[in-house]
């Protein structure tokens, strides 16, 4: 778990639109399962992720606020590039692919649903980069902190779109499911 530090891009087509700042902050959960791969150092990450992508901002005429929640599953690849004995530091790249499950979207005392406008919904591609710090706690399980940044693309047929600009401070545990095997 930890926090998404977001800013929204939305490409208009309309050539009188105001351009607006859009920043905010909101949650990022993820569960997933790590199994290593045939070289040396690498593994695989598959996770089911939840991500909540905020932002408020005002132009001349306009307070607005937004709140939204995606689900997705994400698949990365880590590689592993330092090895303390107890803490390690590894480097991930991979793709989350996404879709809107709850949107609001307040402008001035009006509230509008986001979950069917085209804007929002659809399939989000997301290339993730990161770095992940896991100190060892038991034979059993690391303790985590990582940073990863991404940038959304989205799949929609609108001319108009919106794609998010992340930064996340991730919080995790991990537990070996395999007692018999350590990194």
């Amino acid at each position: 778990m930890g926090k998404n530090y977001s800013s929204f891009s939305y490409k208009n087509n309309t050539p009188f639109a105001d351009k607006i700042k859009i920043n905010g902050t909101g949650s990022s959960y993820e569960l997933g399962y790590t199994m290593p791969l045939k070289f040396k150092d690498f593994s695989y990450l598959g996770s089911i992720t939840l991500n909540d992508y905020n932002g408020t901002s005002e132009s001349k005429t306009n307070n607005l606020d937004y709140k939204t929640s995606y689900i997705g599953l994400q698949n990365a690849v880590n590689y592993q590039f330092f090895d303390s004995f107890y803490f390690f530091i590894s480097a991930k790249a991979g793709l989350n692919m996404s879709t809107i499950i709850y949107g609001k979207q307040q402008v001035n005392n009006s509230t509008f649903n986001l979950t069917d406008n085209k804007d929002f919904s659809g399939l989000i591609l997301q290339p993730v980069l990161g770095l992940d710090a896991k100190y060892y706690i038991s034979k059993s399980g690391y303790l985590s902190l990582g940073c990863n940044v991404a940038k959304s693309i989205s799949l929609n047929p609108s001319a108009d779109k919106v794609s998010f600009n992340t930064f996340q401070i991730l919080f995790g545990g991990y537990f070996e499911l395999n007692k018999d095997k350590h990194l």
